[in-house]
């Protein structure tokens, strides 16, 4: 067989290589294996970021006057009610929600409010926060802080909210995939983000 002189020039060309010890590969599938995540958890790292930002700003507001306003897509009808560790009654408004399909969204709004009008939120996220609980109670970031318990309350409602609503959407015809983003707000009577 006669070799092909490009194939001979391409095989100067390379770089050298080396052989890649398991400990690096291991590493490599671990970072892979981190960043990849099934779509539902993609869009409640969305959701978590988004509902930070949220909150973040809103308390920074709050701070500023004595009166709370909602960010603007914070829809009063898509909100859920839950008493909070010690902030007390608590206000959870989800808004600002994005179909993947930008002619899908009409009728996702459609699935979502018809989901807050005809569901018993509290009932359907219920199961979902004690899973959502024990997650954060592993995470030691905010341990010595006061307001700890009420923060991972909120965490822990907000997602289980989410779960509940992406289970009522499924059965509406929409799935995770369905839907690009959203972002939620929290106002509770005795607050303390500072």
């Amino acid at each position: 067989m006669t070799p092909d002189p490009l194939d001979s020039i391409l095989e100067r060309s390379a770089p050298a290589t080396r052989t890649a010890d398991a400990s690096s590969l291991q590493a490599m599938i671990e970072a892979a294996r981190s960043e990849a995540r099934p779509p539902r958890r993609r869009r409640v790292g969305i959701v978590a970021g988004a509902l930070t930002l949220a909150l973040v700003g809103g308390a920074s507001f709050a701070a500023a006057s004595s009166s709370w306003d909602w960010n603007a897509g914070m829809n009063p009808n898509r909100s859920h009610t839950y008493t909070s560790p010690t902030w007390g009654e608590c206000e959870l408004r989800v808004g600002n929600i994005v179909a993947t399909n930008p002619l899908r969204q009409f009728e996702l709004d459609r699935a979502i409010d018809d989901w807050f009008a005809t569901e018993d939120v509290a009932a359907e996220a219920e199961p979902y926060i004690a899973g959502h609980l024990d997650v954060l109670k592993g995470d030691p970031s905010n341990a010595s802080d006061p307001r700890a318990a009420d923060t991972k309350y909120w965490v822990a409602v907000n997602e289980s909210v989410w779960d509940a609503m992406s289970a009522g959407l499924r059965d509406r015809g929409f799935d995770n995939a369905s839907i690009s983003g959203g972002s939620g707000q929290v106002h509770c009577d005795g607050e303390q983000w500072k």
